[in-house]
């Protein structure tokens, strides 16, 4: 369909108009929030139905799995009914858009038509950044609220992409930007007047100002400078958007779904959990256990095994989800991603 959101203050790619390739995000999902259709409202296992040998599956699960259908039930957090509630969500790559918080009753089937008729709004202005490590404190940032046209409530991602096409540090001339252009060129890129070429590194002329990972500006004002854009700039984020959103005065049983649209890709990424709603008092939080014992040195992962994975013809080492060590995921990777770029 054609894009619904065109206004630069709700923009997150190229705000401004301003690529030499033309309005290329035009048809991706943040230009038209929540109208771009999903295959399961809590996700798929790879984020593909028939994922390639290289794409991450989470263990225990394989690709394709939907996650209406198979992610098992969680101990629920507790809402107090007619109240307030903080919600959050952690960014491993950058890709812009937007993102909303629904819900949908428990013992109606779970759908994207279920939590759109249920969708919640923001009961604050400003977004928190929460720091998991503690590594820095809580910082208040500015954010901003789109209607859509049919009334839903959505924020914009406060954690701008460096400023040219192609997000990252724009202009560099290092193997990760390449490589992620090459990516870029293969899912989106093909909208705007450049079709058939890498996206583009020049900067914008007008831009925000310019931050630790964006050296030469940012697609806009980024309200803070302590974060990363995650594993396209090589390291995965320490902290989560944090919002307060209004609670529904009707008690019951929830799950609450997430739903980010993407506006520098044509990606929808989605979540769930589990909540109650009360109109009586809330359950006190489970106390903190006591931390386990520090184990002994795992010994030398066997070949094939560790906790490497592959993205966008790098590897990454991401302790608990990574399937192969590092000799072994750097052959497969580069061997993976080049088929992939051809095909």
């Amino acid at each position: 369909m054609e894009p619904t959101n065109n206004d630069p203050e709700f923009r997150t790619w190229d705000p401004h108009g301003q690529s030499e390739c033309g309005d290329f995000t035009k048809y991706n999902p943040w230009r038209a929030p929540g109208k771009a259709p999903v295959m399961d409202p809590c996700g798929i296992a790879s984020g593909f139905a028939n994922p390639s040998s290289y794409v991450e599956v989470p263990k225990g699960y394989s690709g394709g799995q939907k996650g209406s259908e198979v992610l098992p039930a969680s101990e629920p957090t507790y809402w107090k009914a007619g109240g307030t509630a903080q919600v959050g969500w952690g960014m491993s790559a950058q890709h812009g858009g937007g993102y909303s918080y629904r819900l949908c009753p428990k013992g109606s089937t779970i759908s994207e038509e279920c939590f759109q008729s249920n969708t919640l709004s923001f009961a604050s202005k400003n977004s928190t950044i929460h720091f998991e490590d503690g590594s820095h404190a809580d910082i208040t940032i500015p954010t901003k609220t789109y209607t859509a046209p049919d009334g839903t409530e959505w924020r914009t991602n406060p954690i701008p992409g460096c400023a040219c096409d192609i997000g990252l540090t724009c202009g560099g001339k290092g193997l990760l930007e390449k490589q992620a252009g090459q990516h870029f060129h293969s899912q989106s890129y093909s909208q705007g007047t450049c079709a058939g070429q890498y996206p583009k590194s020049t900067v914008y002329p007008q831009h925000g100002s310019a931050t630790s990972d964006c050296p030469r500006g940012t697609m806009f004002e980024a309200g803070f400078d302590e974060f990363t854009q995650g594993f396209l700039v090589g390291a995965g984020n320490k902290f989560s958007v944090m919002d307060e959103i209004q609670v529904p005065n009707k008690a019951g049983e929830y799950v609450l779904g997430w739903r980010w649209d993407c506006e520098e890709t044509d990606q929808v990424w989605n979540s769930c959990a589990d909540i109650v709603i009360t109109d009586g008092p809330t359950p006190a939080p489970a106390p903190t256990p006591a931390p386990a014992p520090t184990p002994p040195s795992p010994p030398s992962p066997s070949p094939g095994k560790g906790d490497y994975v592959c993205f966008l013809g790098q590897c990454y080492d991401k302790p608990g989800y990574g399937t192969m060590d590092k000799d072994t995921c750097e052959q497969q990777c580069s061997k993976s991603f080049i088929d992939a770029v051809v095909v």
